[in-house]
């Protein structure tokens, strides 16, 4: 994880990119994220290590989805995941993120930004079986985010054309101290 301190018209902002390799490991089995993980609330998003992964879904976009030199550790969900702050009165800055699919082929993902519980932003994008790519949002003032994947067509040589699961690599976000 890398923390960077910033000041914006004044406020002392934290610069936060997140890349799963605090978590404790998930060598043996797939875990969920914990509902407080780094200030924020996940909910539907669990991990697991590469090896795990590597080893249980050779054929999968979750073995093609580590960059050298990066985390053992990548996120990933199926369905709806969100991720919210912990407090009502809290905001922060959705900036990017790192995404692919594990699965499918052309899969959709559906982000929407929320503030107190209305929709402030919403992005479609197609996300390439096991290549993460770069999602640049820079969503500021919101307190929630839902990812929600349709679509796409089984990968070659994978058998699980009906789990729509998404892979994230890290995520960046911008939050007030």
């Amino acid at each position: 994880m890398m923390i960077e301190k910033v000041t914006i018209l004044g406020a002392l902002l934290t610069k936060v990119t997140i890349k799963f390799d605090d978590l404790p490991s998930a060598e043996k089995e797939q875990k969920l994220i914990a509902t407080n993980y780094r200030k924020l609330k996940w909910t539907g998003i669990s991990y697991a290590h590469e090896l795990l992964l590597k080893k249980n879904f050779p054929k999968s976009g979750y073995a093609t989805s580590f960059m050298p030199g990066g985390s053992p550790h990548i996120a990933y969900f199926g369905i709806e995941a969100s991720i919210s702050v912990e407090h009502s009165d809290k905001t922060f800055t959705l900036i990017s993120f790192t995404a692919c699919a594990a699965w499918n082929d052309d899969l959709q993902l559906t982000i929407t930004g929320h503030r107190n519980s209305i929709q402030t932003n919403t992005h479609t994008t197609t996300l390439i079986f096991g290549q993460p790519q770069l999602v640049l949002l820079q969503w500021e003032n919101i307190d929630k985010v839902t990812f929600k994947p349709s679509g796409g067509t089984a990968h070659p040589g994978t058998d699980q054309s009906a789990l729509l699961n998404v892979i994230i690599t890290q995520l960046t976000i911008l939050s007030l101290d």
